[in-house]
C-alpha cells in the first residue's frame, strides 16, 4: 500500500486533493508537522531527514518527496482520464507549468514566508506586495476556463485549491479579482474537497497542531 505522510492542512493536503479527486487509494500516516511525531510513533525525520511534508512511500518502500513531485505521482496512477493527464497529452506541459507555478510562486514564494515565525512584520508585509503580481496572472489565466488546465479539475488545481485553504490565515487579499475568487468557490465547494478539509480540521483540533482556528 501506498502510504502519505500527512499533517493536517499543510501541503500534504494537496495530495490528499489529488488522491480522492483521482480516485488513487492511499494510505494516511497522520504527524504533527509542530512536533514532528508521528501519530503511530516515531518521527518525520525518521522517514524525511529534512523533516517536511508531503512524504509519499510507495510499495516497494522507495520515498518520494515534495509536494510537486507526489502530486505528479498520484495523477500518473489515476484511472480517471478526466483528472489524469499523461505525458503525450498536448495539457502535460500546462500541468507541469501550474504545479511549479504553485509550488514556487504561492507556495515558498509567499507562504514560506508568511509562516515563518522568525520573520518580521516588515518582511511579512513586504512579501504580501508580491501576492497582486502572481494574482494577477492567475485571473488573467481563469477568464475563460473554470480550472487551470480548462474544464477538468486536475493535479495542478489540487495544489492551487490547498493554497486557498491557508490563504486567509497568511492575511492575503484576493477578493478583487473575480475570476480568481470563482474559482477559489469552486474548488473549494467540490464535495470530497470540502469533506478532506473538514476532516482535517477536526484532526488539526485533535492533534493540537493548531494550524487554523477552531
Amino acid at each position: 500500500m501506498t502510504t502519505l505522510f500527512h499533517a493536517p492542512l499543510t501541503c500534504s493536503l494537496a495530495a490528499r486533493f489529488a488522491a480522492a479527486e483521482g480516485d488513487v487509494p492511499l494510505d494516511i500516516s497522520y504527524l504533527n508537522l509542530r512536533t514532528k511525531e508521528l501519530e503511530a510513533g516515531g518521527s518525520l525525520f525518521d522517514v524525511n531527514p529534512l523533516g517536511q511534508v508531503a512524504a509519499l512511500q510507495l510499495g516497494d518502500g522507495s520515498l518520494l518527496t515534495e509536494t510537486s513531485t507526489v502530486l505528479l505521482w498520484i495523477q500518473s496512477q489515476s484511472g480517471n482520464a478526466d483528472f489524469r493527464v499523461d505525458p503525450d497529452d498536448p495539457d502535460y506541459f500546462q500541468l507541469l507549468r501550474w504545479i511549479a507555478f504553485c509550488a514556487t510562486e504561492l507556495h515558498k514564494g509567499l507562504f514560506r514566508v508568511l509562516f515563518y515565525q522568525e520573520a518580521t512584520d516588515k518582511v511579512k508585509d513586504r512579501v504580501r506586495r508580491l501576492a497582486p503580481l502572481r494574482f494577477k496572472t492567475l485571473e488573467q489565466h481563469l477568464a475563460d476556463r473554470n480550472y487551470l488546465l480548462g474544464e477538468r479539475f486536475t493535479a495542478a488545481d489540487a495544489y492551487l485549491t490547498w493554497f486557498f485553504v491557508l490563504s486567509g490565515k497568511a492575511q492575503l487579499d484576493h477578493g478583487i479579482y473575480p475570476n480568481l475568487e470563482s474559482y477559489r468557490r469552486r474548488a473549494l465547494s467540490r464535495p470530497a474537497i470540502r469533506d478532506l478539509i473538514d476532516q482535517d480540521r477536526k484532526k488539526d483540533r485533535e492533534m493540537g497542531q493548531g494550524i487554523l482556528p477552531a
